[in-house]
């Protein structure tokens, strides 16, 4: 029990005087000099009022309950201060004293006092205690209200959450940023918001376990009540609870999606820049090399047609001009390769499709190719028949209407390229195959297989792209453009190329383009 308690409870120590009618003191207690306004004073003949002024002024209550027409009179907290570190507080009652044997006497006045000093301090204590009390209340209500308008005035989301990720609360906005209510968000885990939460379950828990800092900068990509995905980054910390042991984490999250957006184009331009770069790079290299053979055969061969032309016979000199021409051919066919496919890039490749006898179209093409890249292989054409509606007319015109409608300029790029590759990576007397299908009126199928060198895994990914050559070609010429070219003028018609390829085994193309029926 509290010792002030005890010792307001305890026994009361209580002293006393005696005063006549003319308030002189008759008789009084061993300690009542302890309570006197001036020690000493108290002693019975002296007046009462020297010793405790208090009585001054209130003679006529006095007189009242000597008289017997007043029960008695109290005052209460009366105060010493001879010592000022140690006061003194007491209570004064006055009630009226008889004595018993002394019938024609005058009534007298017994006035007790009750020293209250323990009782007044422990008040003053109290009420010194409530009022830090109050005022430990008032600043911690005004702490939390300043900080509420700091939380409310945040522009950047605040959450805090339990251990296990529940959300126990949020400010205004983390609601607009990720369009709930206080409601829907409270109670609910982190979960709901984070597309991904692996990095902050990580964090939370490594802290838990072993103390570590928290992650400052979390950026995470999260999801709104309309599903919309933004990122976040978070700024992560914890506080420990009343529990010992038991944690709840704040989170600061601003959104940086803009910012992402931008690094990704920024990336996206770089890795851009950086493939121009490649394709440039291989683009003069390619010049270089393609252009270098055949300029160094037309110098040479006029050279020698220049400076021996009378010395050589006339077989001699068309051998030479033979040699010009086809080194002109072969500069010629680069140039129109690299317009083709500038035109391709830029959109401006024109597509007129038009009726096509693909069976006479494609063996005459084979012929073509045999003459000119295909004395030393064996070309193989395979046709399946085009399924053609049961009622014929014979007219041409009527024929004509019932052929599918292609580009014949760009089809011939298409398998002029694919079978002239054939014959170029495939080993001498060599068989090629090459199979046309339309039998299911719909799309003509174009399958070119050789037995060539095959294309290396890593190597396939690139195939198609711009001035492009595996690296087992060896010194096979060719420039890179023609597998690009091949996938524009497919891409024109709407079609789709595919390939399977394995190194020393061979490579399979299959293009599969649509049908337009002429009208």
């Amino acid at each position: 029990m509290n010792p002030l308690l005890r010792k307001l409870l305890g026994p009361r120590q209580t002293q006393y005087f005696v005063v006549n009618h003319h308030f002189i003191i008759q008789a009084t207690s061993a300690q009542v000099q302890h309570y006197a306004d001036t020690p000493g004073d108290a002693i019975p003949g002296a007046d009462a009022r020297i010793s405790f002024p208090e009585l001054i002024g209130i003679e006529n209550i006095l007189m009242s309950i000597i008289m017997g027409r007043l029960p008695g009179f109290e005052i209460k907290g009366i105060a010493r201060f001879a010592d000022p570190n140690r006061p003194l507080y007491f209570d004064m009652l006055a009630i009226k004293y008889e004595e018993e044997e002394e019938e024609d006497v005058p009534n007298k006045l017994l006035i007790l006092i009750e020293d209250t000093t323990e009782k007044m301090v422990m008040k003053q204590s109290l009420i010194q205690s409530a009022n830090e009390a109050n005022l430990l209340v008032s600043a911690l209500a005004a702490s939390k209200d300043y900080i509420d308008k700091v939380i409310r005035s945040m522009g950047d989301a605040l959450l805090v959450t339990t251990t296990l990720g529940t959300i126990k609360t949020i400010n205004q906005s983390a609601q607009w940023l990720f369009g709930y209510s206080e409601a829907e968000l409270i109670g609910n885990p982190l979960s709901l918001i984070l597309l991904e939460d692996t990095l902050i379950y990580q964090a939370r828990h490594r802290y838990i376990l072993s103390q570590k800092e928290l992650r400052r900068e979390l950026e995470i990509v999260c999801t709104t009540k309309a599903g919309e995905e933004i990122w976040v980054e978070f700024s992560c910390s914890a506080i420990q609870t009343e529990l010992e042991g038991l944690y709840d984490f704040i989170y600061i999250g601003r959104d940086i999606t803009e910012r992402k957006q931008q690094e990704i184009e920024i990336r996206g331009s770089l890795a851009k820049e950086q493939e121009l770069r490649q394709v440039k790079s291989r683009f003069f290299s390619m010049i270089a090399h393609e252009f270098g053979n055949p300029l160094s055969t037309v110098l040479f061969a006029t050279k020698i047609l220049q400076d021996y032309g009378d010395e050589i016979t006339h077989a001699e000199k068309q051998q030479y001009l033979q040699h010009v021409k086809s080194a002109s051919q072969q500069m010629a066919q680069l140039l129109e390769d690299v317009r083709l496919l500038s035109s391709a890039e830029a959109g401006k490749l024109e597509f007129y499709p038009a009726p096509v006898d693909l069976k006479n179209f494609c063996s005459e093409l084979v012929e073509s190719i045999k003459i000119s890249y295909g004395k030393n292989h064996t070309i193989n054409f395979i046709y399946q028949e085009l399924v053609t509606p049961a009622k014929q007319n014979d007219t041409d015109s009527q024929e004509t209407q019932n052929l599918p409608a292609l580009d014949a300029k760009l089809l011939r790029h298409i398998l002029t390229n694919l079978l002239s590759n054939a014959v170029k990576y495939s080993p001498m007397d060599s068989h090629i195959y090459f199979e046309l299908n339309c039998e299911n009126n719909e799309e003509a199928i174009f399958k070119i297989k050789d037995a060539g060198i095959g294309i290396p895994i890593e190597d396939q990914e690139q195939l198609f792209e711009s001035y492009y050559r595996a690296k087992n070609v060896g010194k096979i010429p060719g420039t890179g453009l023609g597998l690009s070219i091949v996938k524009q003028c497919v891409e024109l018609h709407r079609g789709q190329i595919e390939f399977s390829s394995e190194t020393g085994l061979g490579t399979t193309f299959i293009v599969k383009i649509p049908f337009y029926q002429h009208r």
